[in-house]
């Protein structure tokens, strides 16, 4: 009897996440066609972005394949942090 239980139980458990399964892919096709839908009733054309992998730069070279202009250099002025909190060096010195 527990054989027979635990079979249906198995089985009613693989139904119900064969289901969930199809029905979150049901809402992701209706989510994707609805934003299409939307974006074509408000004059903009969907953007679809393509994965190309240049030779040179591999995994996709980072941020999307793109690059900064080589005349785009952005100086920083450099200054040393110490290790401790300045609080703890005033008490140390006192």
């Amino acid at each position: 009897m527990s054989r027979l239980l635990s079979a249906l139980l198995r089985l009613v458990l693989v139904a119900v996440g064969l289901v969930f399964g199809l029905l979150a892919v049901l809402f992701g096709l209706v989510l994707a066609f609805w934003l299409i839908v939307w974006s074509l009733l408000r004059g903009r054309k969907p953007q679809v972005k393509r994965f190309r992998m240049h030779p040179s730069q591999p995994f996709g070279g980072g941020m999307g394949g793109r690059r900064a202009p080589a005349g785009d250099v952005v100086d920083i002025e450099a200054r040393e942090v110490p290790d401790t909190p300045p609080q703890q060096l005033n008490r140390d010195r006192g």
